[in-house]
């Protein structure tokens, strides 16, 4: 496994992906997941962040044990440059 850290600049289209997994998942306890990478957005444009890679922090905050509501709070509230470390 490979630890990388991407940062990505929020643009008018957003972060440009989407998530799964969590804490209380319907499918238990899970990581956080990339489960799409949008076709337009800062993820799209920078092209590092892949689908199934695993998010394990966001700006240093780690998601260890975030419920999946939780990590997508943490990730709509982070405005401008964000600085996510991820396992591939």
């Amino acid at each position: 496994f490979l630890y990388k850290t991407i940062t990505l600049e929020r643009g008018p289209d957003g972060l440009g992906f989407s998530i799964v997994g969590g804490h209380g998942s319907p499918h238990g306890d899970l990581p956080i997941y990339v489960k799409t990478v949008f076709g337009k957005g800062a993820a799209a444009e920078d092209g590092r962040l892949k689908r199934g890679d695993q998010i394990i922090a966001v700006n240093g905050q780690t998601l260890e044990g975030v419920t999946h509501e939780e990590a997508v709070g943490i990730l709509k509230r982070t405005k401008g440059t964000v600085t996510l470390t991820v396992l591939s």
